[in-house]
C-alpha cells in the first residue's frame, strides 16, 4: 500500500459515523467555549497535555502560525493529533471549515465530532481547566473583581497577570481575583 493510498484511506474515515460498536459517552457542553478554549497553549503543551489522557480529550487553541484561525487537539491512540480550524468571514458572519467540512458555529462542529471520527476518536471529554479552592474572602473593589467566600471552588479562564486572573465561579459569574487568595486543587476532587 503506498503512501498516497494510506492518506486516501484516513481521508474516508474523517467525518465518518462511528461503527455499530457502543461509542464513548461524550461528556462536554461545547456551548462552553470558556471550557475548551486554551488561549496561550502551544502546540508542544498541548501535546504534553493531552498525551497521557484518555482517547477523545481534546481542547481547541489559536494556531501560531495562522492568526485567526483555531486548531483542534485530540488524544487519538498513541498520538494528539492537530486539525486547523480556518475561521473565515462570509457574509459578515465568520464559518468555521475543518477539512472539507463548513460549520456555523464552534459548537456545532464540536457537537458534529461528538458523533463522528476524526481520525481514531470521537469527542468524548474536554481537557479539564485548573480549578482552585478559595482560601480567603474576597469582596472584590472593581467591577471586573468576582467575589467569592472561603472554600468555593472556582475555575481558571486565564491568567491575564501573575497576580489576577480571570475566574468562574458554579453559577457562571465571571471576574479577576487574586491569585494569592487561591490554592490549586486536583482534578478529581
Amino acid at each position: 500500500m503506498t503512501i498516497a493510498d494510506r492518506l486516501h484511506g484516513m481521508n474516508n474515515v474523517i467525518g465518518q459515523k462511528l461503527s455499530n460498536t457502543t461509542p464513548p459517552i461524550a461528556d462536554f457542553n461545547a456551548s462552553d467555549e470558556e471550557s475548551w478554549l486554551f488561549e496561550e497553549l502551544s502546540r508542544d503543551e498541548a501535546i504534553s497535555t493531552l498525551q497521557n489522557q484518555p482517547d477523545g480529550t481534546f481542547l481547541v487553541r489559536p494556531s501560531s502560525t495562522i492568526k485567526g484561525d483555531l486548531v483542534l487537539c485530540v488524544k487519538e491512540g498513541t498520538k494528539v493529533s492537530h486539525y486547523i480550524i480556518n475561521v473565515c468571514e462570509e457574509d459578515s458572519k465568520s464559518i468555521y471549515k475543518i477539512g472539507d467540512k463548513t460549520f456555523s458555529n464552534m459548537k456545532d462542529l464540536l457537537n458534529f465530532y461528538k458523533q463522528r471520527l476524526l481520525d481514531t476518536s470521537p469527542l468524548v471529554r474536554i481537557y479539564p481547566k485548573p480549578r482552585v479552592r478559595t482560601k480567603y474572602k474576597f469582596d472584590g473593589k472593581d467591577e471586573e473583581d468576582l467575589p467569592f467566600k472561603k472554600g468555593q471552588i472556582l475555575m481558571i479562564i486565564k491568567k491575564v497577570e501573575p497576580l489576577w486572573w480571570l475566574a468562574r465561579n458554579s453559577v457562571g459569574d465571571k471576574g479577576m481575583i487574586p491569585a494569592n487568595y487561591v490554592e490549586y486543587i486536583r482534578d478529581d476532587i
